[in-house]
């Protein structure tokens, strides 16, 4: 069992040296081997002695091939390790710096202690932070000390497997094809994520590789490191519009096969789909219907990517074309800035949608800067399958009930793929729900907390709650929770004065809640400018309007 004590003694330039040195060894082998083997008995010798010289010709080629191969692995599994463990012993002295920031002292077998334990902290360090670090910490040691086993037992599978000439290859015929034989062997192998993690543990898991480590793994497994909460920003946009690719082309041979069986029915039926084939019809074209706008979502997110809107670029990280479909895309990388907020739209939101949708984020976006945000970044989250009739799916809970555990992953998330050392502070973040998007917000905050300062509801048909108090906000003390939910609702607006009874004593009765915007809810309401009522629970986010105002004003902390 590797310790924390081990880790920090490895040296990795030694092993890094010892592999120049196979490698040099080897080329020497591989040049004098060749030389050697065309150096042949006389084919005009004959006899007992000239059989006897080509046999043990034989054998010394033979056991040249063996010992390059070996040479050759052994040299390629140890600068493997060289590269692979600066970055695991880099984490162990990351969490040990920001143990210490945040008082904690990480021992020799990585256990970390308060060093505050029975006593208050610094008013400076804020608990819920201290809380943070201390999972982050253990995640991260955790991570390290199983990875560094990873490295452990697979130079000692390395070193067995040479001991035993077990990648020697007698059939190569050259010594030079003897080494490139051992260069194919694998080496080291890269860990997998830890089964079942958590975000936090998904980061750990992350920054213990190494850079070359990391290219291989995003560049094997796109559609596993696009998923990763936790996992740096970037790197799953380029993981994730890999996987647009596959599935934009999965989605027009979908749309060809249908096409065909349309086609079929109208060659049956002379040209005109007969009564008979009708509801076969009927069926088919929706399929199509359903396909195309799931296209056209892909298209809105392509040219978001493509195209910066108030100087931010958009990141990718989530596509996914099953039911409904569902999208999250950034406007803006939320590793990078300072103030990060999360929309997520309510009731219709599908990946047919999503331009819509990501259009809105980037309003706020804009009226976050012009609310004095210095950097900003805000996530589009259709990370669950909406309601998509408001008639027969929104009064039912199941939808945010399925929402709760993607949403809670996905803020902690960029909690823990937001740089975490020392230099940086974590960022300001909202969480904003729209219609039945604050009812899985609500929801979340209620049955697992949720990575954010503050909360913004609008258009809401209620939030699982009947106070904010029975909210969870991870960086807000318990007390203080009422003050960091804000609410609106425009005069006008259909779903707040259709859900809701409006009256203390009665608005519980509604199943998803009461309406957050009443006095007796215990949070912060603002205003919303009245306009049709065909149209106001859409409105939220017209320009100048005074709602996407001050959503801007919280995005940016004000």
């Amino acid at each position: 069992m590797v310790s924390l004590a081990d880790v920090k003694n490895w040296k990795p330039e030694v092993l890094n040296e010892i592999a120049t040195t196979l490698r040099q060894r080897q080329q020497t082998l591989v040049h004098s081997g060749d030389d050697f083997g065309r150096l042949m008995p006389m084919a005009s010798w004959t006899g007992p002695a000239a059989d006897a010289a080509q046999g043990t010709h034989n054998r010394l080629m033979t056991r040249l091939m063996a010992l390059t191969a070996v040479t050759s692995a052994v040299s390629k599994g140890l600068m493997q390790a060289s590269d692979a463990i600066p970055p695991v012993k880099h984490a162990i002295e990351a969490a040990e710096e920001l143990a210490r920031k945040y008082g904690f002292t990480v021992d020799a077998n990585g256990q970390v202690t308060d060093d505050f334990a029975g006593k208050e902290p610094p008013p400076e360090m804020h608990p819920e932070d201290r809380a943070h670090v201390h999972e982050q910490v253990g995640a991260d040691l955790t991570q390290a000390l199983r990875t560094a086993e990873d490295i452990d037992n697979d130079l000692d599978s390395l070193f067995f497997r040479a001991a035993f000439g077990e990648y020697a290859d007698f059939h190569q015929g050259t010594v030079a094809a003897a080494a490139d034989a051992g260069l194919k062997e694998i080496g080291l192998t890269l860990p997998e994520p830890p089964p079942g993690a958590t975000p936090a543990q998904n980061a750990a898991w992350w920054a213990t590789l190494s850079k070359v480590g990391q290219t291989i793994y995003a560049r094997d497994n796109p559609g596993i490191v696009g998923k990763l909460d936790g996992v740096p920003v970037a790197v799953r946009d380029e993981a994730n519009q890999r996987v647009l690719v596959r599935q934009k082309e999965s989605l027009q041979k979908q749309c060809d096969d249908v096409q065909k069986k349309i086609d079929g029915l109208r060659r049956t039926a002379g040209g005109e789909i007969v009564l008979n084939d009708q509801s076969e019809y009927e069926d088919l074209k929706s399929q199509i219907d359903d396909i195309n706008g799931k296209l056209g979502g892909i298209k809105s997110i392509e040219d978001r990517l493509q195209n910066a809107v108030n100087g931010q670029k958009a990141y990718l990280l989530g596509v996914n074309t099953e039911n409904a479909g569902q999208a999250i895309v950034s406007s803006g990388n939320p590793d990078e800035a300072e103030n990060v907020a999360t929309f997520v739209p309510g009731t219709g939101a599908k990946l047919a949608e999503v331009g819509d949708q990501v259009a809105r984020s980037d309003l706020m976006l804009r009226s976050a800067q012009d609310a004095g945000s210095p950097s900003t970044a805000v996530v589009t989250w259709i990370g669950y399958d909406a309601p998509q009739n408001i008639i027969l799916d929104s009064p039912r809970s199941v939808f945010a009930d399925n929402a709760e555990r993607p949403l809670h992953d996905f803020q902690a998330g960029l909690l823990a793929s937001h740089p975490n050392d020392p230099s940086h502070t974590p960022p300001h973040t909202t969480v904003i729900g729209h219609s039945y998007g604050t009812t899985a917000i609500g929801q979340t905050a209620r049955d697992h907390g949720l990575a954010a300062d503050d909360l913004v509801f609008a258009g809401s048909p209620g939030v699982g709650v009947r106070h904010a108090d029975q909210l969870h906000l991870d960086n807000v003390p318990p007390d203080q929770v009422g003050k960091h939910v804000f609410s609106t609702a425009a005069p006008t607006d259909p779903i707040p004065i259709l859900t809701n009874f409006h009256t203390e004593n009665t608005d519980d009765i509604d199943p998803l809640g009461p309406d957050p915007t009443m006095p007796w809810f215990g949070g912060q309401s603002f205003d919303a400018d009245a306009s049709s009522p065909f149209h106001s629970h859409s409105d939220y986010w017209e320009p100048r309007s005074s709602s996407l105002r001050r959503m801007g004003q919280v995005i940016a902390g004000n």
